[in-house]
């Protein structure tokens, strides 16, 4: 099996992987040019050299993984993303760029901040190129797991002794409450705390950390949580919603806010007693963090915020 085994390209483990998304080979075929009986071997001899059956048919003649199938698609998507990877490397490489970084980030990250850590990253000294992705860090870390990420910036949630992932704390958020700019709300010197439920707000989804977190710290200050008309965690739909009045209030870091509120239409009010956002750290993969890429990261974007104001 050895011999067999080292035959494997990476065109089969695509192969593999297209099976297991469509289940059927006659579609893959028709989509390759290729014919049916012809793909059939190629599966068997994939097959042979891994020692494993990957796929059987089920009563409706559709492939399904077998159980040691599972494993092994499993597997095959962490070498894929490996081997993207190194493809970009190797790309910004031949580009004259000294490496591909693939950076996942929160909304809630602000402007300047990104602006400091893109702008010196692409810098002559460092010269990367880098993709970005936008989302939820339940959603970000995920997507580091399967390898599709090098780095996260999110919110520090996971249990700190999971061994897979390397999370280092960077910087916290004082919250505010972000009202329309020509409201009501917009012309109280504060806001009750024993009132925010009265009001529709905009908030971050049910489970995501900083919902549970306001959530938390409303009940511990004796005041009833609000229910959510929309439930988001873009930045900008917050601003949308609240400039046009959909709803009253929503809840965003402060120096997110102070950014929004240049656009016009929304006003940013900090809360009575102070409540901080849960932290927003740097998380990679332990097995990657020594890699030139992470520890450039690391230090451009610790550099970044002892430069950026908001973050001193």
């Amino acid at each position: 099996m050895d011999a067999l085994f080292a035959k494997l390209r990476i065109k089969d483990l695509q192969l593999l992987r297209d099976i297991a998304a469509t289940r059927s080979l006659t579609s893959i075929a028709s989509a390759r040019g290729l014919s049916q009986p012809g793909l059939s071997r190629t599966l068997r001899d994939i097959e042979a050299a891994l020692g494993a059956q990957v796929f059987s048919r089920d009563r409706m003649a559709r492939l399904e993984p077998t159980p040691l199938g599972r494993l092994v698609l499993s597997r095959i998507e962490l070498l894929l993303s490996e081997a993207d990877g190194l493809k970009d490397e190797l790309l910004a490489f031949e580009e004259g760029r000294s490496t591909h970084l693939r950076l996942g980030v929160i909304p809630f990250v602000s402007n300047a901040l990104m602006h400091a850590i893109l702008s010196e990253l692409t810098s002559d000294r460092h010269a990367m190129s880098i993709s970005t992705y936008e989302g939820s860090t339940d959603q970000l870390v995920q997507a580091l797991r399967r390898q599709e990420l090098d780095a996260v910036l999110g919110r520090i949630v996971v249990d700190a002794t999971t061994p897979e992932l390397h999370q280092e704390k960077l910087f916290t958020q004082t919250a505010s409450i972000v009202v329309n700019a020509s409201g009501p709300l917009a012309r109280r010197k504060a806001l009750k705390m024993d009132a925010l439920h009265e009001h529709e707000w905009v908030l971050p989804p049910q489970p995501s950390p900083t919902r549970l977190a306001f959530v938390e710290w409303l009940v511990n200050h004796g005041a009833a949580p609000p229910s959510a008309r929309i439930e988001t965690t873009s930045a900008r739909l917050v601003h949308t919603a609240i400039s046009t009045g959909v709803a009253a209030c929503g809840l965003l870091p402060l120096d997110i806010a102070l950014e929004l509120q240049k656009w016009g239409g929304i006003k940013a009010i900090e809360f009575p007693p102070s409540f901080k956002m849960p932290t927003v750290g740097l998380i990679s993969l332990s097995k990657r963090r020594g890699l030139p890429a992470a520890r450039i990261l690391r230090d451009v974007v610790r550099q970044a915020l002892s430069r950026t104001v908001a973050y001193r």
